[in-house]
């Protein structure tokens, strides 16, 4: 059985946290994978366009969270941190203070040989909204070697 957490926040103030139970399901099809995208993100927010973002712990960080007693704080503080992390890109990319993002991030704690693993799948909206003028203003590139650093 897979448990995996998903940490939602959508417009900066909605946190919600989903707890999905099922068989393990590999995506081994990228098209399968970028469909399944694209099938979510109609259904949270039509005519905006998503991404997938994968951000993985340090081998160096993995034997100290296996071993943590809490673990379910532990990889939710991961999530929050994921969220956290993709924001202040945007914050850089828009060279604003003011924007929310929305993502939904799930954790999934084994590779696909079994191994532990914790690392985070996030569906990130290409752009943000700025309330402000309630605009929703999108990106089409996002620096990875800014997302490396911060992350």
């Amino acid at each position: 059985m897979l448990l995996t957490n998903a940490w939602v926040a959508v417009k900066g103030n909605i946190k919600l946290t989903l707890v999905l139970r099922g068989k393990l399901i590999h995506v081994v099809d990228k098209l399968y994978a970028r469909v399944s995208l694209v099938k979510i993100g109609f259904r949270l927010f039509p005519r905006v366009s998503y991404r997938q973002v994968v951000l993985t712990l340090p081998k160096q960080l993995r034997i100290p969270f296996h071993n943590h007693s809490n673990q379910k704080r532990l990889y939710s503080e991961f999530m929050v941190l994921a969220e956290a992390c993709l924001s202040e890109l945007i914050l850089a990319h828009f060279k604003t203070d003011e924007c929310e993002i929305a993502v939904i991030v799930f954790i999934h704690t084994q590779s696909r040989n079994g191994n532990y693993n914790p690392h985070l799948h996030v569906i990130l909206a290409k752009g943000a909204f700025f309330p402000s003028n309630e605009d929703w203003k999108g990106f089409q590139y996002l620096s990875l070697y800014q997302l490396q650093l911060l992350w």
